[in-house]
């Protein structure tokens, strides 16, 4: 299973490292490499991804308040703002004036944890996707055939308390899991990014495993497998994929998948990220990192087309002043866009979610990540003094964009996807990930929210809570839920 036709196989795989420090790439035509060739890791393709200078993370550093005017226009939306005589116009010195036991009241009411609903009528939508706390999404998807029952794909789940190797120490959530494993309903489909903690955790696996051991696969990127076989995963249960490489899922409740197209069908591909994996200090890019799109064929006839990003950055930007702030006139003006698509720009964007749409078709629903993983928030969060008086400094989004696209940049990716590849048929809806649950300072959820609602407003994308408010001027809808929250689309 996994491979793919002659016919759509012009463009290079991943670059990939041998022995020898020889640079290997493959097509997924070109199998043969990976059989005659010991493959010790890989590496991104594009001159997009930049590692930065010592330089560039010094001058990305920021001691102090975060006086990011975007932590205003969050707090803008709580109504107890007036109570405690904070204009929701103030400008960013609000941030400064804010308490953290504020901060944290605001942050507790932007950003809750509800009861999953993961009822579905098929007949009404296409589909039906809940955010179970930072990466973990469930898209629930039309039956593949008359009188059948939804298919149901997970990806990148965590119910774990930490995202470590040990459950003692690491990254602690501040937002708990809306629901348990138990919860969910039969599960399909669990595709899995790359091997990072917060996107592969053990306890989760081997619950699901558990649960769903008739009809689950695993779907996962090159050099991903063998940690599922030492889990104790029938091998026969996971399915590895290198970048273009697709499967198709043909009998949801089966477990099967098949490598060719057979009457109505998920197509699945992994499609390409720019990021990186590794679960200890030996492991660095040992295995490979993707994202992943959908093709639901189903009995509509129709194709409905997800994206899910994963981790993957967009663009380093080296300026501590990137990206553009928001007026502080007022909430509705929009300053001039940056230039960052100018060929003038210092580092190019990544191609790759260009290239996804235009080969694969525009999404209709993505999910894009939004913020940075938990480890330097926890880090910061280990020093017991307030924000003004921490030693360990935060960084500007710029100098891990080429890791970790933040909002400005994922509404970006929104645009580019559903440009590329044609008029979806109907406006794309993206959902938030990646953001909020792991963090542990409230500042850093309103920022990110705000950060979020200015990128949309400035790039002429409806921002919202939930789909009901959904503007009829804009060219997409931007979504940022709530934990355990669902939109249907």
């Amino acid at each position: 299973a996994g491979e793919g036709s002659a016919s759509e196989s012009s463009t290079e795989g991943p670059k990939k490292t041998g022995r020898g420090g020889r640079s290997l790439t493959r097509s997924f035509t070109r199998k043969r490499s990976l059989e005659t060739q010991e493959i010790t890791g890989f590496r991104n393709p594009w001159p997009s991804w930049h590692k930065p200078t010592s330089l560039e993370v010094w001058q990305a550093l920021e001691w102090g308040e975060d006086r990011d005017p975007c932590v205003a226009l969050a707090q803008s939306h709580v109504t107890h703002l007036q109570k405690i005589g904070i204009s929701p116009s103030s400008s960013s010195s609000v941030s400064a004036k804010v308490s953290s036991e504020s901060a944290d009241s605001f942050a507790a009411q932007l950003l809750r944890v509800t009861k999953p609903d993961f009822s579905f009528d098929a007949q009404d939508r296409w589909a039906k996707t809940t955010w179970l706390g930072h990466a973990g999404m469930l898209v629930q998807l039309p039956p593949l055939n008359e009188g059948g029952r939804p298919v149901r794909c997970l990806f990148d789940p965590i119910f774990s308390l930490r995202c470590s190797p040990t459950q003692a120490a690491g990254p602690i959530r501040s937002y708990p899991p809306p629901c348990t494993v138990e919860d969910l309903p039969k599960i399909d489909v669990v595709m899995i990014s790359h091997n990072h903690y917060d996107h592969l955790d053990f306890d989760t696996t081997m619950a699901l495993w558990k649960r769903n051991t008739r009809r689950l696969r695993f779907v996962v990127p090159l050099g991903n497998r063998q940690w599922f076989l030492d889990s104790g995963i029938d091998p026969g249960r996971v399915v590895e994929l290198d970048w273009w490489d697709k499967v198709h899922l043909t009998a949801p409740g089966t477990g099967e998948l098949e490598g060719e197209e057979k009457g109505s069908s998920l197509k699945i591909t992994c499609t390409p990220s720019q990021h990186g994996s590794g679960r200890s200090g030996t492991d660095a890019n040992a295995s490979l990192w993707s994202s992943w799109y959908l093709e639901h064929s189903g009995a509509r006839g129709e194709p409905y087309r997800v994206f899910f990003a994963g981790d993957s950055g967009y663009q380093f930007h080296a300026s501590p002043g990137w990206p553009p702030a928001p007026p502080m006139t007022g909430r509705n003006q929009v300053a001039a866009r940056s230039d960052d698509d100018s060929p003038q720009a210092l580092h190019p964007i990544c191609p790759i979610f260009d290239e996804i749409a235009k080969r694969l078709g525009s999404p209709h629903l993505l999910m894009l990540p939004i913020a940075v993983g938990a480890t330097f928030d926890y880090l910061r969060s280990m020093a017991p003094v307030p924000d003004s008086m921490n030693p360990i400094p935060r960084h500007c989004p710029g100098v891990t964009a080429h890791n970790h696209m933040p909002p400005w940049d994922a509404v970006r990716v929104l645009r580019a996807m559903t440009r590329a590849g044609g008029d979806p048929g109907e406006r794309p809806v993206a959902v938030a990930m990646h953001w909020g649950t792991f963090t542990t300072d409230a500042v850093e959820v309103l920022k990110t929210l705000g950060q979020l609602e200015w990128a949309c407003e400035a790039h002429n994308v409806q921002f919202a809570r939930e789909l009901g408010r959904y503007g009829k001027d804009s060219e997409a809808c931007f979504l940022a839920l709530n934990h355990g929250e669902s939109v249907t689309t």
